[in-house]
């Protein structure tokens, strides 16, 4: 798929595609020169379905911690090699299973 133009034509581009699966994590890719990282971690609740209290898994997002890498002059630092294995992995899941959201 291709980045969608903004509305307002700011010079940015902006697009919301999901794909099916439960996020584990967070990440956000900048520029091709950083990224912050997290993992999600897993709490068990009980919550009323139906009248009858149920346990469940839920993912705590806002309760992930952010890692911060940001690229390095050498392209086989640790930093940089995790900003190009996590912008080729968002690369194969937005052109792959992901699907734009109607408007």
């Amino acid at each position: 798929m291709s980045p969608r133009r903004s509305p307002h034509h700011l010079g940015s581009r902006e697009a919301l595609d999901v794909y099916l699966a439960v996020p584990l994590f967070k990440l956000y890719l900048i520029n091709q020169f950083e990224a912050f990282f997290g993992y999600y971690p897993v709490r068990e609740h009980v919550v009323n379905l139906e009248g009858a209290d149920t346990p469940i898994w839920d993912l705590m997002g806002k309760d992930a911690t952010l890692f911060h890498h940001a690229a390095e002059p050498d392209e086989e630092s640790l930093s940089s090699l995790f900003i190009q294995q996590s912008q080729m992995w968002f690369d194969s899941i937005w052109n792959t299973v992901a699907r734009e959201v109607p408007r």
